[in-house]
């Protein structure tokens, strides 16, 4: 087995003190050391391909440089956007993640958390779903900084979150359907009291009530673990009516059910103009033109990481981004 290099190896290389290696490789008083000197150090520690003592350094410094990632449902296109852009964020500041996916299961992501914090990660960022709020008792407990992701709990007192204006995204929904000539409007989203699902519903009903009346507005709500079988009696009943000439799918895991069942059912985008929230690779393979909402995933992931490591004493932050509706298959 290949020995450990070690400070001592490549100062004897460079014919420097270990003190020396030591401040370049921890990027200390960089400003007084010679630029030809700390190359040469840096090259010397690649070529023996020396590698930090993380316990030691943790030790010394009191910290893990770990941060804690759990995401609702890795499987969903979304967090796994997430997760990589939050990963390359944290390793830029020095960082490694720890990942972990609820499944949208309360249980799981207390347990998830619970192994979180017995690692003792630095900082903890979460997409929580629905149920666990009454987590945040423990969180607090255990002194480790936090960012909520994705998900608002207006109720919960102070927290840092990192979110969609859903409110508003929706309504851009109602507006672009608006601006293809739609006369019946229907919504499709999960059967939840998640608070930032709830206004995303909510912007988009009280939008299209306006733009095209209540009597034209209709909204349709699943079960998740029921989608398949929820989605196909949705579909038929809204292709029976025939008015429906817009429909909105609130999530991407709706969207890539009903996508499938509309195909030689209804011309579109002829009869029927479709807006889908997320950009998702998938749509593409969709024959027909539509519409897609996009988030700004990698503002938000940037923002959270942003905020995890922000000192100041405000505690209450909720910083919302705003998303854009693009045409795809155009």
């Amino acid at each position: 087995m290949r020995k450990k290099a070690s400070l001592k190896d490549i100062a004897n290389k460079a014919n420097v003190s270990i003190a020396l290696v030591s401040y370049v490789l921890n990027g200390k008083n960089t400003k007084k050391i010679n630029v030809e000197t700390a190359n040469r150090i840096k090259e010397i520690a690649d070529e023996l391909q020396y590698r930090p003592n993380q316990i030691a350094k943790s030790l010394k410094s009191n910290k893990t440089y770990t941060i804690g990632l759990i995401v609702a449902d890795i499987s969903n296109f979304f967090y796994s956007y997430i997760a990589g852009h939050i990963e390359e964020e944290a390793n830029n500041r020095g960082y490694n993640v720890l990942f972990g996916s609820a499944y949208e299961d309360p249980k799981r992501f207390k347990k998830l958390l619970q192994v979180m914090i017995d690692r003792q990660v630095d900082g903890l960022i979460l997409a929580i779903p629905e149920g666990a709020d009454d987590c945040f008792d423990d969180i607090i407990d255990s002194g480790i900084s936090y960012v909520l992701i994705d998900r608002e709990f207006p109720f919960c007192g102070s927290l840092k979150t990192v979110c969609l204006d859903n409110y508003n995204a929706s309504s851009l929904v109602a507006e672009k359907l608006k601006s293809l000539n739609c006369t019946s409007v229907a919504g499709i989203a999960l059967q939840s009291n998640l608070y930032h699902l709830k206004e995303r519903t909510r912007g988009f009903v009280e939008t299209s009530n306006l733009f095209f009346g209540e009597q034209n507005v209709q909204m349709y709500r699943v079960i998740e673990d029921q989608l398949a079988e929820s989605v196909s009696t949705i579909v038929k009943d809204i292709l029976a009516q025939k008015s429906i000439d817009g429909l909105c799918c609130f999530t991407n895991k709706i969207a890539m059910e009903v996508l499938p069942q509309l195909l030689n059912k209804v011309e579109i985008p002829q009869d029927m103009r479709i807006v889908c929230f997320d950009e998702v690779e998938a749509f593409r393979l969709f024959p027909h033109k539509l519409s897609v909402v996009k988030q700004p995933l990698y503002e938000m992931s940037k923002k959270a990481v942003e905020l995890l490591f922000d000192d100041s004493k405000n505690d209450k932050v909720v910083h919302y981004l705003n998303a854009t509706i693009t045409d795809m298959n155009t």
